[in-house]
């Protein structure tokens, strides 16, 4: 049986690899985590970018109004914490590249970036999400039968973590794939996650 680092390795963009486990049906007992499978974005120095090829869970971008910045969110924090720790395994985790972050001006309210930060997991931003998806289709994405429970839809609309149109809002990617630099309210509990990391290749 080949290893998951070989599997790993020769993945291509555009690809789809497993790493970690995540709750996906409607059950919620620790023995009930699936292979969660991701999206190859990008693949350079010996890592590569990948994106949870479903969605995974719902959550608030942030506790309450107004939206501090991604920094400050408790989404950034969940995902950090939280997520980090039920979907990977300790050795899992060293695999996971600790990334600086950047947040992009929003070309709707011309705010300004917020200062780089260090993340392992994190949202794709408005300019990544043009960057690596070409099309409003491929951006598209299914929630998972857990993660429908939250959304309350199959075919949902997801965060980005640039922020929105106004202090209170993030921006998102519609059901239908368009990207919404205006976004949604961060205290919308409706929004799912698909996460995105930077897998290390090497030892």
């Amino acid at each position: 049986k080949l290893s998951k680092r070989f599997l790993l390795s020769i993945a291509q963009v555009g690809s789809f690899v497993s790493f970690g486990a995540y709750w996906q049906k409607h059950t919620i007992e620790p023995s009930d985590k699936e292979d969660i499978e991701w999206l190859v974005l990008a693949k350079e120095d010996n890592q590569i970018l990948v994106i949870s090829k479903y969605a995974l869970d719902s959550k608030q971008y942030n506790a309450s109004y107004p939206c501090i910045n991604w920094n400050s969110s408790s989404l950034r924090e969940w995902l950090n914490d939280t997520f980090l720790n039920d979907a990977f395994s300790s050795e899992e985790q060293k695999n996971i590249a600790t990334t600086t972050i950047s947040v992009d001006n929003n070309p709707k309210n011309g705010s300004s970036p917020e200062n780089d930060n260090t993340d392992k997991v994190f949202l794709l931003s408005v300019e990544e999400a043009k960057k690596y998806f070409n099309t409003d289709e491929a951006r598209k994405c299914l929630a998972t039968d857990y993660a429908t429970k939250k959304t309350k839809q199959r075919l949902c609309w997801w965060w980005l973590r640039s922020c929105g149109g106004n202090s209170n809002c993030s921006a998102v990617v519609r059901s239908d794939g368009s990207i919404d630099s205006n976004g949604n309210g961060v205290c919308n509990d409706l929004g799912a996650i698909r996460p995105a990391l930077w897998i290390n290749l090497e030892p």
